[in-house]
């Protein structure tokens, strides 16, 4: 979806005429909107010109107080649906370089349509992949977690966590594991007030009932394998945002660490592991991590016209 588009779908959504929309604006955020007039939302509407990604920025922000939305105007969408508005050069540049979480493996002849990704609890090679994560986890976090083959297996198989897997020609290519807590669960995996290995089924959030999302594994072969394991977690959180309040993740790895800085969660907690070790927690609420500037771009920025 282009902004133009957007812009106009919100503001009919709303019930607001250009005029209203302009005032809201200028009242919103007087620094960015002050000269803003009709004719140029007009413009903006129609896609005769664009605004700067800041303002886009501040207009979905806008629309996020008025809706009580994290993206508003695509909280009906479907994971499927959400996946096809991501742009797929857009998240790889988002996620940046990584020496050990994403691999180089030559990929010249795999094309994106080769890899597959989907929930590891549908796999014939669910125990495999499981075993994979558990010799990740151990190697990642030199065995501080302390997480064995029978916990991960189980939080797999419960339907309210996401544990995509990536497959090329049936072999694995990588794997993406988030846990859906209740947020007074989060809060505490956040602060280090609670370990992961003390989680139980009563700490996950039922479907209907708000959640927060916590990244638990990240590794993929190559950068083509991650760019679709986070397409498909972004459109997880896109999907079902009306009841996921924030998002997070520990790690003590620097490559981990740079990415989840790249997604822009801001450091919540430090903890010495040892001498040379120290795991780090990372939050956002939902409504920031999806309002940033490199999501918009990669959601509402494809087109190729100028901005002001």
């Amino acid at each position: 979806m282009q902004f133009s588009q957007y812009l106009r779908t919100c503001r009919m959504h709303a019930q607001l005429t250009q005029e209203q929309l302009v005032h809201e604006l200028y009242v919103h955020d007087i620094e960015s909107f002050e000269a803003l007039d009709m004719s140029m939302l007009s413009k903006w509407e129609r896609g005769v010109i664009q605004p700067k990604i800041s303002k886009q920025v501040s207009i979905v922000r806008y629309f996020q107080k008025l809706t009580d939305s994290a993206l508003p105007c695509f909280d009906n969408y479907t994971v499927d649906k959400a996946e096809t508005l991501l742009c797929e050069a857009g998240m790889k540049n988002l996620l940046g370089k990584s020496k050990k979480l994403v691999l180089d493996f030559p990929s010249s002849v795999i094309g994106m349509d080769d890899l597959m990704v989907y929930h590891v609890r549908n796999s014939e090679n669910f125990d495999k992949y499981i075993a994979i994560n558990v010799d990740l986890d151990r190697g990642f976090t030199h065995d501080y977690s302390q997480l064995d083959f029978e916990r991960f297996k189980g939080w797999a198989s419960n339907p309210v966590n996401s544990f995509y897997v990536c497959e090329y020609k049936e072999q694995f290519f990588g794997l993406l594991f988030t846990l859906r807590v209740k947020p007074e669960i989060f809060d505490k995996l956040m602060k280090f007030e609670m370990d992961e290995k003390e989680l139980t089924n009563d700490d996950f959030a039922l479907f209907n009932e708000m959640g927060s999302n916590y990244m638990l594994s990240f590794f993929a072969m190559n950068d083509k394998a991650a760019t679709l394991l986070f397409i498909r977690y972004y459109a997880h959180l896109i999907a079902n945002q009306n009841v996921i309040e924030e998002v997070g993740a520990a790690s003590m790895m620097e490559d981990a660490k740079k990415l989840i800085g790249n997604m822009q969660l801001h450091t919540c907690e430090s903890k010495e592991v040892s001498d040379d070790l120290t795991i780090e927690s990372f939050r956002a609420s939902l409504s920031t991590f999806l309002a940033h500037e490199r999501v918009l771009k990669m959601l509402l920025a494809k087109q190729m016209i100028p901005s002001v």
